[in-house]
């Protein structure tokens, strides 16, 4: 297709059925805010499934904070019922893309976290293949999560039971002030039900770096007939002790923040301070924030500058309540809470990447996988990713990346017969109740 009549990207909300989470509690005018680019034959199509934004909707929508209440989004969710055909039009493969944590589903265009990558005549062109990004379930840009009224708290975690009493000096938080679980399954599930919503069957590449590598697994494992190729990305099959404790200390930051939940600036700053150490390696810190070129008591660091910088950005731009529903996702991350073992599920072969400077996510993580994955007779092939700059690496290294996708979509296919494993909509009784418990 001539890329001269490659149309804008769009952003879409949809509507979908209300979904029980793992834990228990449930969600209730669950609504999934999409990104789509790809060919001009499916605008009709994406239209007739998903209320679509104007142009000057989404612009004014771009990485702020959505709130909405009960009443507003029952109407939302009535506007963004599909009503149109039950399939894409345009023969083209679908690649499916998974944001970070504290990313949104603007993927590419301007200011998408993988713009470089994204675009006529590069490494994914819109006019070659239909992209799809979700803001994920628990976030603040657009898909239910704890910004919105009437989000569950961790109150309605029912399978656990009630909390008990917090005795003096107790850790752990009043559960009345804070957001009800949500999981990497969780979010797969959500990123499914939208699928289905748009009538959208086969991907033929899912892809996504850290919290979204953690959920591409999940997807993998909940619709093996689904998706041919995966390609995860600086993530791991489960959470590490490492990653939970560095989550525990910026959670803490965050709810001893006097503010909390109504305004924890300065928690969330700090807590976000925390992540970009984790995020980052020493040889980029480096070179980038080394020591000043004279030497005094008075004067701050570059360092310190870059982190306040950081730590200020996220405040004006994300909601705490939400900040501690991701991080919870990335701490309850664990494939093997499927019955019989998520990573015995999976179909598609895989191209898995790390990053040999990252400090959260160690590179041995990834290659432990793709031998994993070809020890249950996958094709799977391993990756490392060269990078000054740490775990980040795969949200700065373009030209590496563009390589890598041209790799992971040229991978071979080899999906099992279909019988092989329950079709999606089977297998959701298997999650209610959750993975590998008993009712």
């Amino acid at each position: 297709m001539p890329t001269t009549h490659l149309p804008a990207p769009r952003v879409f909300d949809v509507s979908l059925p209300d979904l029980t989470l793992e834990a228990g509690a449930r969600i209730t005018n669950h609504l999934v805010r999409g990104w789509w680019w790809g060919p001009a034959e499916d605008v009709p199509w994406l239209e007739s499934r998903a209320r679509v934004l104007s142009e000057d909707e989404a612009q004014a929508s771009a990485l702020r904070v959505v709130r909405r209440t009960v009443t507003e989004q029952q109407a939302l969710a009535e506007q963004a019922r599909h009503r149109g055909p039950a399939r894409a039009p345009a023969p083209v493969p679908t690649v499916l893309l998974v944001h970070a944590l504290t990313g949104d589903m603007r993927a590419g265009g301007k200011g998408g976290w993988w713009e470089p990558l994204i675009g006529a005549r590069r490494a994914l062109d819109p006019s070659r293949v239909r992209l799809l990004c979700f803001n994920n379930l628990g976030s603040c840009y657009g898909t239910s999560g704890p910004a919105d009224e009437g989000f569950p708290l961790r109150t309605d975690d029912a399978r656990f039971g009630p909390p008990l009493p917090l005795p003096k000096g107790d850790l752990r938080q009043d559960e009345q002030r804070l957001p009800a679980t949500v999981t990497p399954w969780d979010q797969a599930r959500s990123i499914l039900l939208a699928m289905d919503a748009l009538g959208l069957d086969d991907v033929e590449l899912v892809t996504g770096g850290s919290l979204g590598g953690m959920v591409v697994l999940c997807l993998a494992a909940l619709a093996p007939e689904r998706f041919a190729r995966l390609f995860p990305i600086a993530t791991t099959e489960s959470a590490t002790a490492w990653v939970v404790g560095l989550n525990h200390v910026a959670r803490q930051a965050l709810l001893m923040d006097p503010g909390f939940p109504e305004s924890p600036r300065r928690g969330l700053e700090l807590a976000r301070q925390l992540a970009m150490l984790t995020y980052r390696a020493e040889p980029g810190l480096e070179a980038l924030q080394g020591r000043p070129a004279e030497w005094s008591s008075r004067a701050l660091h570059p360092m310190h500058s870059y982190l306040e910088y950081q730590g200020q950005k996220l405040e004006r731009r994300f909601d705490a309540r939400a900040y501690l529903a991701q991080l919870g996702a990335m701490d309850h991350h664990d494939l093997s809470r499927f019955p019989g073992g998520g990573l015995a599920r999976i179909r598609a072969s895989a191209l898995c990447v790390g990053i040999d400077t990252d400090q959260l996510f160690f590179p041995s993580h990834m290659a432990t996988l793709a031998r994993r994955l070809r020890e249950h007779g996958l094709h799977a092939e391993h990756a490392t990713l060269s990078s000054q700059h740490g775990h980040d690496g795969f949200l700065l290294e373009w030209d590496a990346m563009a390589v890598l996708l041209a790799r992971a979509l040229a991978l071979p296919t080899a999906r099992g017969p279909e019988h092989a494993f329950p079709r999606w909509p089977e297998v959701r009784p298997a999650l209610n109740p959750p993975c590998g418990t008993k009712a």
